[in-house]
C-alpha cells in the first residue's frame, strides 16, 4: 500500500467535506464548522498549521438524515465515500466518521483500521434549567471517558500509566456488560432531549463540560466562512462559540498543546 502524506491527506478530507456540503446543499440539510475546524477558518482561513483533521456538527435530526444518505448504495454521493457510527464493529463512538473506502488509516492511541475521515457530531437538547443541563453535561462527559476506553490501543507508547490504568478498567468493565450494550445505552442518553423542544443545546461528546451549553437561538444561524480557498458554513456567532471553549481562541497555543491525531494513511490495494 503507498503511504499518504499530510498534504494528501489534507485533500482526501476537503474532497470529503465537499462531498457533504453538496450533500446538505441538495437535500437543506444545515452543517457547521467546528471546533478547532472553525478556529482554523477563523485564524488561518482554512487548516491549523499543525492540524490534521475536519470537524463539522449537525443538529440531530439533520444528522440522522445525512447518515441516511451517507449509507445508501443508490444515493446521490460519490461511490467511495462512506460513513461509519456506533452500529458498526469494533466502533463505538456516538458520533459518526464520513470515510473515503480507498484508504485505510492506523492510529497511534486506538485500535482498529478505518479510512481517512471528517467527524461529524451531532447537536443535541438539554433540559431546559441551567442546573439540570450541566447535571446532564456531566454524566455525558462520563460516558465519553467510557467510550473513548473501549477503543484504546494498550499497546500505545503514548499514553501515561495513569490514563491506560483507568482507560483498561472502563474498557474490561465495558467487555463484560457488552460494548455494543453500553453503545446502545449512551445513544439512548444522547437522544434523551430533542432540540426542537429545547432551549439548550450541546455537542454531548465534545470533553468540554459546561463550556460547551449554548443557547440554541444564538448558536444556529448560519454563515459562510473561508477554508482552504473554498467556502463553507459555520455558527454566524462564531465569536461567542469559539470564547465560551477556548477563550482566546486568535492566540497560538503553545508548542506542546499543540496536538495531532498521530495516525498514518494508505491508499488500498
Amino acid at each position: 500500500m503507498r503511504k499518504i502524506d499530510t498534504q494528501e491527506i489534507r485533500e482526501i478530507q476537503m474532497s470529503i467535506l465537499d462531498s457533504i456540503a453538496q450533500i446538505c446543499k441538495e437535500n437543506n440539510l444545515k452543517y457547521y464548522l467546528a471546533y478547532g475546524s472553525l478556529i482554523g477558518s477563523v485564524r488561518h482561513k482554512g487548516y491549523i498549521p499543525w492540524d490534521d483533521d475536519v470537524d463539522i456538527a449537525m443538529v440531530r435530526e439533520d444528522y440522522d438524515k445525512l447518515l441516511a444518505i451517507l449509507k445508501d448504495k443508490n444515493s446521490n454521493k460519490p461511490a467511495w465515500l462512506t460513513v461509519i457510527d456506533d452500529t458498526a464493529p469494533d466502533y463505538y463512538y456516538p458520533f459518526s466518521k464520513a470515510i473515503d473506502s480507498r484508504t485505510e488509516i492506523k492510529s497511534d492511541r486506538h485500535q482498529g483500521y478505518q479510512g481517512i475521515w471528517v467527524d461529524v457530531f451531532p447537536i443535541d437538547g438539554l433540559p431546559s434549567s441551567m442546573f439540570k443541563a450541566k447535571a446532564f453535561i456531566f454524566f455525558c462527559s462520563f460516558l465519553r471517558v467510557v467510550g473513548l476506553a473501549m477503543s484504546t490501543d494498550f499497546s500505545s507508547k503514548t499514553l501515561s500509566k495513569w490514563t491506560l490504568l483507568y482507560k483498561r478498567f472502563f474498557c474490561t468493565l465495558s467487555s463484560i456488560i457488552g460494548k455494543k450494550r453500553v453503545c446502545r445505552f449512551v445513544e439512548w442518553v444522547f437522544h434523551r432531549y430533542k432540540v426542537s423542544d429545547s432551549r439548550l443545546v450541546a455537542i454531548l461528546f465534545s470533553g468540554h463540560n459546561f463550556d460547551a451549553i449554548f443557547e440554541k437561538d444564538k448558536l444556529l444561524p448560519q454563515a459562510e466562512y473561508p477554508f482552504e480557498n473554498r467556502t463553507y458554513t459555520s455558527f454566524k456567532n462564531y465569536d461567542a462559540y469559539l470564547t465560551q471553549l477556548y477563550g482566546d481562541y486568535m492566540k497560538l497555543p503553545s508548542e506542546e498543546k499543540r496536538i495531532t491525531h498521530d495516525f498514518n494513511a494508505w491508499w488500498k490495494e
